[in-house]
């Protein structure tokens, strides 16, 4: 008999691994033992041989408890040590890194005793189990035991402790364990427990808006099939065409109206994460108002037992479940703030458990039958990226401006946290603020280095010099690129691109449109789209102003001006105006954004003039052009490794004044951006030989793009990496940074890798 010891990193505590290995080795009759460590999990055991040890670590890895997430198994022999039976034993620390899980829907098991009448926790809004609920959003610090979590103020009854300290029980160990009588409570103005929520159901059916305190924060709800109620919601969120989430009680429900999902989509619906799942939905059952712009839905299956409940009790399907917050602003977790916030809501329904780590929905959509994240939030926050050597100190990458999170590198792992936001308030940077200070306690971790965008002027490039510690200023693009990389585990040659709206470049103009080499520790910015004059700040508001720089560039405004003026219904005063603007310079900067091109000629063919969020007018391009089938592009051309787009916007025009089909010039539009990444992708293997690509930046939430030009490139002998829980938009960047820094330093690179800036 021979004496092994198994080390298990990952999402391996709070999870039920302990008991799942426990009845493992009793049914291999194997003798050892099992205990935590702030490692993870560290297995003795007693076996015949090498054989009987693994197949004991691949039935670990095939049947693993539900929640658990292995990251590294290592095994070795060790000094003999027989043991007489297989035991739990008490936890050690040890200086090292503990996983904590992120937030979980509730399971099967748990939502079947939710509405048995029979079980003891029939109906109860806070049922959970060692497979499901809370998780990131209530605890405080490490290790994840009850009284480090906000579960702390309710001391387990009877019953509920005898099934925590029962390891054949699925609440072994089950830290937010609690039943009706010793867990948290609902409650209104008017009425508690079970009366409230059925309260808050007749409300959603009469048509009103109400706000319900969730797992990480406050939801905004009403019925979706309510056009009064949507009107109404979209007034008091000062929200006229951006999409909302809706949410129903199950997959039956989705069925009961729509012929089919695929299987991925069914996955990811039904998942842990149970995150927002963008789908098509031709004819939705639902008002038009919910999203205005095109036949897409974003949809999510209730993951609380409060919002199934909460469903069971309403007349309608389906119920809009948006973020609780005011435009811009982080998502309301305490009562106090929801009523001060959400004052136009007409009931409240709260909770009176502590929300610790404010946590909004998660966003995915499909990208070749994967998971393609564009919010990163509740379900994989703060799951990490994990690195092939250690970092050789403690490193914070704070993000960028809009679409913020932060990112904290320990040892081997980027842990990037939940979505934060645009930082242009007051309570947005406090949101940021608390994020920095709760990861690194959640950690136990001070951060020695801070990185940040080179932008002077944003608001975490300010906080970081004010921190008085050591600061490493990445550009902005390169950051997305490394963020893709950090992803694929890519750590040398390949090729980068990355499309956004905006970003302070080394040169100080505005870059967007970047196609970069990282090749054999050499960073280059191989190409990149020809510079346009951009209007300050104002043409992401107003894409018209974009596409009116266009023409003046490439002295096409006299002869498409009566074209301008039927587009975008205004006159030739203002059109002189703008023109005045962009000749003398004023407040302008130049800019290689292929955000801003999307945005123009989105603006171009749909007529509208204003951007209501980021995105929209790109947004409705691509809706135009999923419309299509053609296969047409239009001709750009490589000067100097700069994008020449003049033929793109001439030809344009023409199908446009000649009444061309505006679904097809869409497509063709995107054809065109598809085929010059393939033709610059190709000049780059021909000189250096590099045939993996990665795709970053939020031009890459477009499908159409994503999905058409990594097709090509794959058919070309390339080898394509795109983002999957890491989003390609700005809520990438911070994981990006930290990620430079770790290249930076395993690789020892020189001078040669700072010149580029």
């Amino acid at each position: 008999m021979k004496t092994f010891q198994i080390n298990i990193q990952g999402i391996v505590q709070g999870v039920g691994f302990r008991p799942f290995i426990y009845n493992l080795a009793k049914k291999f009759n194997l003798n050892g033992e099992v205990k935590n460590t702030s490692s993870g999990v560290e297995i003795k055991l007693n076996c015949k041989d090498e054989n009987e040890l693994t197949n004991f670590i691949n039935e670990i890895k095939n049947s693993a408890p539900l929640l658990s997430h292995i990251v590294n198994i290592k095994y070795y022999e060790i000094k003999n040590q027989i043991f007489s039976d297989f035991i739990i034993i008490k936890s050690e620390s040890k200086n090292d890194i503990t996983f904590v899980s992120p937030d979980a829907a509730i399971c099967l098991d748990c939502e079947k005793e939710l509405f048995d009448q029979n079980d003891r926790r029939y109906l109860y809004p806070f049922i959970n189990c060692i497979n499901c609920g809370p998780r990131y959003s209530i605890i405080k610090q490490i290790p994840y035991d009850r009284c480090n979590t906000t579960m702390s103020i309710f001391d387990m009854c009877n019953s509920c402790e005898n099934e925590s300290n029962d390891m054949k029980d699925r609440r072994f160990h089950a830290q937010p364990n609690c039943c009706h009588k010793c867990g948290p409570s609902v409650f209104t103005k008017n009425n508690k427990g079970l009366d409230a929520i059925i309260e808050a159901a007749k409300q959603i059916d009469d048509g009103k808006i109400i706000a319900v305190k969730g797992l990480g924060g406050y939801h905004l709800i009403c019925d979706a099939t309510n056009n009064e109620a949507v009107v109404n919601l979209r007034n008091f969120k000062k929200r006229d065409f951006k999409p909302f989430a809706i949410m129903v009680k199950d997959l039956k429900t989705i069925l009961k109206y729509k012929d089919s999902l695929s299987e991925i989509e069914k996955f990811i619906l039904t998942s842990p994460q149970a995150p927002i799942t963008i789908i098509k939905w031709p004819n939705y059952p639902l008002s038009n108002l919910v999203n205005p712009l095109n036949d897409k839905i974003g949809i999510m299956l209730a993951y609380t037992p409060l919002h199934k409940i909460l469903l069971s009790f309403t007349k309608t399907d389906f119920i809009i479940a948006t973020s609780g917050n005011l435009k811009d602003e982080p998502i309301a977790i305490s009562e106090k703030e929801a009523e001060e916030t959400l004052s136009f809501s007409e009931l409240f329904l709260h909770h009176n458990r502590p929300i610790h780590n404010r946590v909004d929905d998660s966003v995915v959509t499909i990208v070749n039958n994967e998971v393609y994240t564009l919010r990163r939030a509740r379900g994989f926050a703060p799951y990490p990226i994990m690195l092939n050597n250690n970092l050789n100190k403690v490193i914070i990458g704070l993000g960028a401006h809009l679409k913020n999170s932060i990112s904290l590198g320990v040892k081997n792992y980027i842990f990037p946290s939940q979505y934060i936001g645009d930082l242009d308030n007051a309570k947005s940077t406090k949101f940021f603020e608390e994020t920095v200070n709760k990861l690194q306690k959640l950690f136990d971790v001070k951060y020695d280095i801070a990185i940040t965008d080179l932008h002077p002027d944003y608001y975490t490039s300010r906080y970081a010099k004010e921190q008085n510690k050591p600061i490493l200023k990445v550009q902005h693009h390169i950051a997305h690129f490394f963020s893709a990389m950090a992803e694929n585990g890519k750590e040398d040659n390949c090729i980068g691109i990355i499309f956004d709206g905006l970003g302070l470049g080394c040169d100080k103009k505005a870059w967007g449109g970047e196609i970069f080499t990282f090749n054999k520790g050499r960073l280059d910015r191989y190409s990149h789209l020809d510079y346009s004059l951009q209007i300050g700040d104002a043409t992401a508001k107003k894409p018209y102003l974009m596409m009116i720089s266009y023409l003046i560039k490439y002295n096409l405004l006299d002869r498409y001006i009566e074209l301008l003026i039927k587009q975008y219904g205004i006159d030739k005063k203002e059109i002189n105006f703008i023109k005045n603007i962009l000749n003398h310079k004023l407040n302008c900067i130049e800019t290689s954004s292929i955000g801003r091109l999307f945005e123009a000629v989105g603006s171009l063919l749909s007529r509208v003039k204003e951007n209501e969020f980021e995105g929209h007018t790109a947004i409705l391009l691509e809706s135009f052009a999923e419309k299509s089938k053609t296969n047409d592009y239009y001709p750009l051309k490589i000067k100097d490794k700069r994008i020449d787009f003049g033929n793109l916007i001439i030809y344009l025009l023409e199908d446009l004044s000649k009444n061309e089909r505006i679904e097809d010039i869409a497509l063709k539009f995107h054809n065109s951006i598809s085929k010059i990444i393939l033709d610059i992708c190709l000049k780059i293997k021909l000189e250096k030989s590099l045939k993996d690509v990665v795709f970053s930046g939020g031009v890459f939430q477009n499908l159409i793009l994503t999905e058409k030009t990594a097709e090509l490139l794959k058919q070309n002998g390339f080898n394509v990496f795109l983002h999957k829980k890491i989003p390609p938009n700005d809520g990438g960047i911070s994981a990006g940074q930290v990620y430079y820094y770790y290249i930076k330093n395993i690789k020892n690179l020189d001078d040669k890798f700072e010149k580029f800036w």
